[in-house]
């Protein structure tokens, strides 16, 4: 009689195959799952982070995105050179599960963490598949770090900048507008009222969506590095832009209505500067691709 093989047992010898070829990344899955819990806490917590799990998505995306395309003859490290990040990652992770469990959790020991994870991280690719395979997906890992939370040491001078440049623009404006306006700190002070200039208005979260477009849309849909920079540099411009006359018109509101009259145009206000950023973005990146595939048909030609 003849033997026949049972669906379980057919299926058998694939099944263990597909374990080998996953097992060797069981390392990297644990710590991709305990720096993404980690950072989760930071996204729940801080207002200016709460786009993190959309920021994840988007880094799966661009991480599937470029799976066909990986490089298929690529040569793992086998020198010290893996062996050597992981030691490097491994201070960064104790330092900052420390300083979690006997202070708090904090964005300075977030970014630690981060940054051990990520060294861990690239030896495993190294080690299993080599340096070909790490550049190919370095860019969705930088891009992932939009979503760690800045220290303080970083964050605050940048919001502080951005506060001074906002309000000192803005009172240059009123007064060539023939509307006395006077800085002081971060507050304009108009003949009728004082309109302050506080962390949510200073373009930090436009700015936040800005990169996070401008990198996304850039890397899906231009080739050439020289236009992925302009596009970056593009982007940041529309979101301070947008800032501005959102800034502006507040104030201008502020001097002919009263402060009181802030309160009904302060919210639409900041989706009309949402909405002129998108805006901008999705016409630049198709008028810098209509470009690039004009210049490739000059360049083949």
């Amino acid at each position: 009689m003849a033997n026949r093989e049972t669906p379980a047992t057919a299926a058998q010898p694939g099944s263990i195959i597909c374990w080998r070829a996953l097992l060797p990344w069981v390392p990297a899955g644990l710590i991709s799952a305990w720096w993404i819990r980690d950072l989760s806490h930071q996204w729940s917590s801080l207002v200016d982070y709460h786009y993190g799990w959309i920021l994840l998505m988007l880094t799966g995306f661009l991480v599937w995105e470029r799976w066909p395309t990986r490089p298929t003859h690529d040569q793992p490290v086998r020198g010290i050179w893996p062996l050597w990040l992981g030691l490097a990652g491994l201070p960064l992770v104790v330092v900052a599960e420390l300083y979690r469990i006997g202070v708090a959790r904090s964005p300075s020991s977030s970014m630690a963490l981060s940054l051990g994870c990520t060294l861990f991280l690239c030896a495993n690719i190294l080690l299993l598949r080599g340096p070909r395979t790490l550049r190919h997906f370095a860019f969705p890992l930088i891009f992932f770090y939009l979503a760690v939370p800045l220290p303080k040491i970083i964050w605050n001078p940048v919001v502080f900048s951005l506060q001074s440049l906002v309000t000192t623009l803005n009172v240059e404006t009123l007064n060539l507008m023939g509307i006395p306006a006077e800085r002081r700190a971060h507050l304009i002070q108009l003949p009728n009222c004082v309109v302050g200039v506080d962390e949510a208005c200073s373009g930090i979260r436009s700015l936040q969506s800005s990169l996070m477009a401008a990198l996304f849309v850039g890397d899906l849909t231009l080739r050439r590095g020289g236009g992925k920079a302009l596009f970056l540099v593009a982007g940041i411009g529309l979101a301070m832009a947008g800032n501005f006359f959102r800034s502006l018109y507040l104030s201008l509101t502020a001097y002919r209505e009263g402060p009181e009259a802030l309160k009904a145009v302060h919210d639409s206000a900041g989706w009309s500067v949402l909405i002129f950023t998108a805006g901008g973005v999705i016409l630049l990146a198709w008028a810098l691709t209509r470009l690039e595939q004009k210049a490739g048909k000059l360049g083949a030609a």
